[in-house]
């Protein structure tokens, strides 16, 4: 069984197992592996297992695949500790084996005549590096145009490993260092290695925990030649095993975040570390950083973009499953809106139409909202579509819901309820209030009554039986069901309209026509609330027997 893991933008790291030879990346369902990432093509790459190494195959994808920073064409081999990029997207081969870079835990402070430690953004800010013409051998005017270069290479669009990739080979060449490691925090907050080069052979960069608290948690830069002289450092048995003799880390610090560092080390043959050539890394560090937090906030734009299109999707699928108008039923008039506090409501209203001429009309409000809540609506609209042909009393249809969504929801879910079943020669509503508001009956000689409960919300509990009621209607008579949206909406003290404000607002105007009594509703609302966005979805349905 082989492993990988994939690093895909604004998800956290997860890890793959498979068998066989061969393993098919991309979006499409049809890969062997299926990494949901804008930028990667529907059948973006193919990676094929040889013995000690592998071949890593880009099928013709839109922003293609790399390979240690270089753009492949075609099959191309790579290693475990190669850095393999499909569009944004890292894979990291067979993580069983020692990491590129290792933090050694030590708790000791940094001190001792060998090092220098001093603020990067101090050590930015002493003065231009043009004012010094030649310091240790290095030639300042290219240490310039070296800046230069990796800034306008920053200002280039591309994955943002691509970039650090190009910071850490110029440094390479420029610097010349035995080792390096540019290493970024992910989302847990823990360093992890996004660069490593190693002019030797050694596969292993070792770095004192120390080290990285003074870099990454005070923001310092740090300086040390001859690490045996230092009274932490020379305690390390990396730095004693592999010889190094200077090393210097900088902080990727921008705006007074610090979201990684930047390590370089080399041997005696190298000659030791300038303090100038710490400033010259400190400076390519706060610009790697800069270009790092713009990348990340790029990809929470686009995310962000990404999810409002899938909400206002969802939201249009919502609006379709909601009815157009109400059905033409004789002797009533029936009207119902849906203000969703979110891009997708867990309201509910509908009306559902049965062989026998009677029709079932029902509100709904499910607990929670966003996405869960919207699904749990749909799932109990696509229920009462079947169910409304059995011709079951409200009592019963309450319990059959009520079963169903149980089966198929987590135990935080549930329904409120209020079933109707109007009988149009009757004159009369048969109802069952499942854990919801009390509907509201408004009788045509000014009194009100209030239909509560029968029991407990819908999908609460396994096997729970609901009753029923039955009321006849009047000429003139007027129910009206609502969601808490409505009731527990506030003014901006706090207060809570309450069923004592929505009977306010309804009384004196339930005789007008319903759509006018619907628009009247709203505008009483935004009079109370001072015209704030509802915190909740507001749902409202309207039954009247003609006059």
């Amino acid at each position: 069984m082989k492993k990988l893991i994939v690093r895909a933008p604004g998800q956290p790291p997860r890890t793959f197992e498979y068998e066989g030879p061969r393993l098919a990346i991309g979006r499409s369902a049809k890969n062997d592996l299926v990494i949901e990432d804008p930028s990667l093509s529907r059948s973006h790459a193919r990676l094929e297992a040889q013995e000690d190494s592998y071949l890593l195959e880009d099928l013709g994808s839109l922003n293609g695949s790399f390979v240690n920073g270089q753009a492949i064409q075609g099959r191309h081999p790579v290693k475990p500790s190669d850095r393999i990029q499909l569009g944004n997207v890292v894979l990291e081969l067979d993580p069983e084996r020692p990491s590129g870079v290792l933090i050694e835990t030590r708790e000791q402070s940094l001190k001792g005549p060998a090092t220098l430690v001093i603020r990067a953004s101090d050590l930015r800010s002493s003065g231009p590096l043009a004012q010094v013409e030649r310091v240790g051998g290095t030639a300042w005017g290219d240490a310039i145009q070296l800046v230069e270069e990796i800034t306008l290479d920053l200002l280039h669009e591309g994955p943002v490993e691509q970039h650090l990739e190009g910071v850490m080979d110029r440094l390479f060449t420029f610097l010349k260092p035995d080792r390096g490691a540019l290493l970024l925090r992910d989302q847990a907050g823990e360093l992890k290695p996004v660069v490593t080069r190693s002019a030797g052979k050694e596969s292993q960069i070792r770095i004192s925990q120390t080290l990285v608290e003074a870099v990454v948690e005070r923001c310092e830069a740090l300086l040390v030649n001859d690490p045996t002289l230092d009274p932490v450092l020379s305690a390390a048995a990396s730095i004693r095993l592999s010889g190094v003799s200077t090393l210097m880390a900088a902080p990727l610090e921008h705006g007074g975040e610090v979201i990684g560092l930047i390590y370089l080390d080399a041997k005696p043959y190298r000659g030791a570390f300038t303090r100038e050539e710490l400033r010259l890394v400190a400076s390519m560090a706060h610009v790697a950083a800069a270009k790092v937090l713009q990348a990340r906030l790029i990809e929470e734009v686009q995310a962000k973009r990404l999810m409002e299109r899938e909400l206002a999707l969802a939201r249009e699928i919502q609006q379709r499953l909601l009815p157009e108008s109400a059905p033409a039923l004789k002797g009533f008039e029936l009207r119902g809106m849906n203000q969703a506090s979110r891009q997708v409501s867990g309201d509910l209203f509908g009306y559902w139409t049965r062989p026998d001429g009677k029709v079932y009309a029902i509100i709904a409000d499910v607990s929670g909202k966003g996405i869960g809540a919207g699904l749990l609506m749909a799932s109990l609209q696509a229920t009462m579509e079947v169910l409304a042909a059995r011709l079951l009393p409200t009592g019963a249809l309450a319990g059959e819901l009520s079963q169903i969504l149980h089966r198929h929801t987590t135990t935080n879910r549930f329904v409120t309820c209020f079933l109707v079943l109007l009988d149009p020669e009757q004159g009369s509503i048969q109802f069952t209030n499942a854990g919801h508001n009390p509907g509201l009956l408004f009788r045509s000689d000014g009194s009100i009554e209030a239909l509560e409960s029968h029991g407990t919300p819908l999908a609460l509990l396994s096997g729970t039986t609901y009753g029923q009621d039955e009321r006849n209607l009047g000429a003139g008579d007027l129910l009206v069901l609502y969601t808490d949206g409505i009731t527990e909406a506030c003014d901006a003290m706090g207060n809570e309209l309450d069923l004592a404000g929505l009977r306010a607002i309804i009384s004196p105007i339930r005789t007008r026509p319903l759509h006018h009594l619907e628009q009247q509703v709203e505008e009483g609302l935004e009079a109370f609330t001072g015209s704030q966005p509802p915190s909740d979805d507001r749902t409202l349905l309207l039954i009247r027997k003609k006059r």
